[in-house]
């Protein structure tokens, strides 16, 4: 009994060991079949092939039926004295039939027959029914383990189609993997995909595995025709036991001559896909009918692959209208950022300014590159962009990056990318700023703070048009445009060998030098509406503008910072003022810059004497008198400020360096530029 996990064998085993106990020619082993109540032959004996299909025993008809409803087994040992025999072979003269019991349950028959009358003893029916129970219940355990083994290789197949989903966002791709799988694993044949199409109002073949495209092209249904139609319509999980006997099936695409086996033996299994509230489709498959497989397992298992293809769609769906939504904001933003860099933010009516906007015009579409020289704060960037949203790769990237923001030893992966494993830290590649401007615009400001090394590879970015990236050993050709900016004078750090006298004629193709503000003071009106305008909007204010002594007084600054520091002053002037009108109080303090004293005259920080010197004598006995309650808080920041900047100049703004002349921590340093508002 234990010789085989074959069902089928081990009940020919049992039924040839008890014909051999018995010494008789010919017997046969019955299941009950508890759909249609009666008893079928699995294995027999001695007998006509024929009576497998010819012999159906009722529960309860003939001796074998008797002991199937009775579970009692009957010795008949003279067959023609017995009313309730039914003759299936003509010399059978003795029947012996046990029934196989599990669990207090008859599941089948042993029938034994023999041409002798008195052929059986009880010994033969204690004997024969010990063995029917013990093969009863191993045969149940066997069918037991068949449907942990189908549970399995179902609960395998999902883990593997779980997988696919999750690796691939291609619905179709999905699809026929999943259909892939459900043939090769599970030996379901010839499974489909049909979804609904809204707008034709029908249900039509996506995916399928096993069809030709003729044969796809024919998977057409309208909701409610044929078993698909009514799956979809009703919402329902549905089994045809056989495609032959089932009226509903179509056999639209053919399938019933593409099986091997006896079409009346081919189940078609369909499952919805649907969500909470709609019905998006339906799964199918044919199955080949295999002794002991519960259809209705496979079915709730169709009915999982449903909902993990509804996930796949409605995942899809969502990644469709995320990318339908940033296309358009793409589309959005590059046309406000085309607008806006228009030279609308470049505001200015001056001569200098005007020549500036006619250079940019000039120089937007060429390919040459860009220099943009001037003082800190004149709006570099500005024109970077302008300049790249009036170009033809107005649409392509443009990135920008600040050469002095990050450190030496980063800055050239940074620029160029690194491959994985290149230096500590590197756990995976990344793409670098001139990779993800290709085709594009790349804006390097504070080029004049490149190091010697980069500065190389910069040029040969410029010479080749190919970038390496840190750890490869393999250019890659790339299509940059390279607009650079810097408020130090290159000629100089040539001179002191801090920068490369190549890459600054490489670079220095095209140069714009941007005007400071004392050059041009007409546009200080222009720039104070705009600031005024643009904060109160941001701050929600109700300013509505500036005195008269306001006035005279921006325009009598020198503004050493620029646009840059005249927008903070406005900023802060809005944000803080009470009134419909900036008035004088509103500038008193100007991110530690003194607006009063003799007409805005720029103090040179070259000789720390004189600066402090001077600094010191720009406060008027008036001015200090307007400073009540903060007179020690303003003289001593702008004394503070001024060294900073003194040191700062000295070491070429290097902090560490300019913290320890200053006799402060670099973190102290950090805070008071931050907290002066110093422009270096």
């Amino acid at each position: 009994m234990n010789s085989t996990l074959d069902p089928d064998r081990l009940l020919d085993l049992i039924l040839e060991r008890c014909i051999q106990i018995c010494e008789v020619g010919s017997g046969s082993l019955m299941l009950i079949n508890r759909q249609d109540e009666v008893l079928d032959i699995v294995t027999f004996r001695g007998m006509n092939p024929s009576v497998r299909t010819k012999v159906k025993l009722r529960v309860g008809e003939g001796i074998t039926g008797i002991v199937a409803a009775s579970g009692e087994g009957m010795i008949v040992n003279d067959v023609t004295q017995n009313p309730h025999y039914i003759s299936i072979k003509d010399d059978i003269l003795s029947e012996l039939a046990v029934p196989m019991i599990v669990e207090d349950g008859v599941i089948g028959v042993i029938s034994l027959d023999s041409s002798r009358k008195q052929a059986f003893s009880e010994e033969h029916l204690e004997l024969v029914s010990t063995l029917a129970n013990m093969a009863a219940q191993i045969f149940k355990n066997l069918q037991t383990f068949r449907q942990l083994e189908q549970k399995n290789k179902i609960q395998q197949v999902l883990i593997d189609i779980s997988r696919t989903v999750t690796s691939t966002l291609i619905l179709q791709e999905i699809f026929d993997d999943i259909m892939e799988r459900l043939d090769k694993s599970l030996n379901l044949e010839r499974g489909s995909i049909v979804l609904f199409d809204s707008e034709k109002n029908i249900l039509k073949l996506t995916g399928a595995y096993g069809l030709t495209a003729e044969e796809m092209e024919k998977g057409v249904y309208l909701p409610g025709e044929g078993v698909t139609g009514k799956v979809y319509e009703a919402g329902e999980a549905m089994i045809v036991e056989s495609i032959v006997n089932d009226d509903n099936f179509l056999n639209r695409m053919g399938n019933m001559t593409h099986f091997k086996n006896n079409p009346e033996n081919v189940s078609f299994l369909a499952a919805p896909i649907k969500s909470d509230t709609d019905v998006l489709g339906v799964v199918s498959v044919f199955f080949v009918h295999k002794k002991y497989v519960d259809l209705k397992t496979y079915l709730d298992f169709l009915q999982v692959v449903a909902s993990i293809i509804y996930q796949a769609i409605r995942i899809q769906k969502l990644i469709d209208e995320e990318k339908r939504e940033i296309s358009r904001e793409n589309v959005l933003l590059k046309r406000e950022l085309k607008n806006k860099y228009k030279f609308g933010s470049l505001i200015g009516k001056s001569k200098p300014m005007e020549k500036l906007f006619e250079m940019i015009q000039l120089v937007s579409d060429s390919r040459a590159s860009v220099l943009i020289t001037g003082e800190s704060g004149t709006g570099k960037e500005m024109i970077a962009s302008a300049i790249h949203y009036n170009s033809s790769r107005s649409d392509k990237p443009f990135i920008k990056i600040n050469c002095a923001a990050i450190p030496e030893n980063l800055l050239e992966s940074e620029l160029f990318g690194h491959k994985k494993g290149s230096f500590t830290g590197a756990v995976a590649d990344k793409k670098g700023k001139f990779e993800m401007a290709d085709t594009g615009t790349i804006f390097l400001d504070e080029i004049g703070e490149m190091d010697l090394n980069l500065q190389s590879k910069l040029l040969r970015v410029l010479q080749e048009k190919e970038i390496e990236a840190v750890g490869s050993v393999k250019p890659k050709k790339i299509d940059v445009r390279i607009i650079a900016a810097t408020n130090a004078n290159l000629e100089e750090l040539i001179a002191q060998k801090l920068f490369r006298a190549d890459l600054f004629y490489r670079l220095n193709v095209v140069n714009m030098l941007t005007p400071p503000l004392r050059d041009r003071p007409e546009d200080i009106p222009l720039l104070i509406n705009h600031f005024i305008s643009k904060y109160t909007a941001e701050n929600t204010k109700k300013i509505k503008g500036i005195t008269r002594e306001a006035h005279k007084l921006l325009m009598s600054y020198n503004w050493p910072g620029n646009v840059r520091e005249l927008e903070n002053v406005i900023e802060r002037a809005v944000v803080l003022s009470q009134s419909e009108m900036l008035d004088i109080q509103d500038f008193s303090e100007i991110n530690g810059r003194i607006l009063y004293g003799e007409e805005g005259e720029a103090i040179d920080v070259g000789d720390p004497d004189t600066s402090l010197e001077v600094a010191s004598s720009r406060f008027s006995p008036a001015h200090l008198d307007a400073l009540d309650g903060r007179a020690m808080e303003v003289v001593v920041g702008e004394v503070e400020a001024r060294l900073i900047k003194y040191a700062m100049k000295k070491f070429k703004y290097t902090k560490t360096r300019v913290a320890k002349f200053l006799g402060i921590n670099r973190n102290t340093l950090d805070k008071k530029i931050k907290d002066l508002k110093i422009d270096y």
